[in-house]
């Protein structure tokens, strides 16, 4: 009969060592399974618009306008972009000798691409006027945006008026 209780102590004895090594077990692989990173879902990248390359300004008088093609792939616009952002760096002369200064670029205009067109776009072309006055130093870039994603810069129009 001892031996009958010694069986029994052991067989519970081995049941709860073996219930805390597997317990041990599934806490360790919870642990290792995890990120440890606690944020909100990310939604997945999309594709970055293309940006702007051929940024032109002409004048007439005292006023300038810019124009760029909407960006094309394959030789028709892209689908799904949004619009335009136009950024203007107004300086005075004085101020402008300033080479290791920070250009400071303000959100001068906004302008959605409309699928009928827009009263800036002529021919697969964007232009956007604006008036300036003497005795600035003007800088404009140009954003394209789609659903809150935005280019890189275009490149830069700089001009002394």
């Amino acid at each position: 009969m001892h031996t009958m209780k010694n069986r029994k102590k052991l067989y519970k004895s081995f049941n709860k060592h073996l219930i805390l090594q597997f317990s041990i077990l599934i806490i360790f692989t919870l642990f290792l399974s995890s990120c440890g990173k606690k944020a909100p879902p990310v939604p997945p990248r999309q594709k970055k618009p293309p940006a702007v390359n051929d940024l032109t300004a002409s004048i007439n008088g005292d006023t300038l306008t810019l124009t760029w093609a909407i960006p094309k792939e394959k030789g028709k616009i892209i689908s799904g972009l949004s619009g335009f952002i136009v950024y203007r760096s107004k300086m005075l002369l004085s101020e402008s000798d300033c080479k290791n200064c920070p250009v400071l670029f303000k959100r001068v205009a906004d302008i959605p691409i409309e699928e009928k067109g827009s009263g800036y776009m002529k021919k697969g072309n964007i232009m956007y006027p604006e008036t300036l006055e003497m005795g600035y130093r003007y800088i404009y870039k140009v954003i394209v945006y789609r659903k809150g994603i935005t280019s890189s810069d275009s490149n830069y129009v700089d001009l002394i008026f």
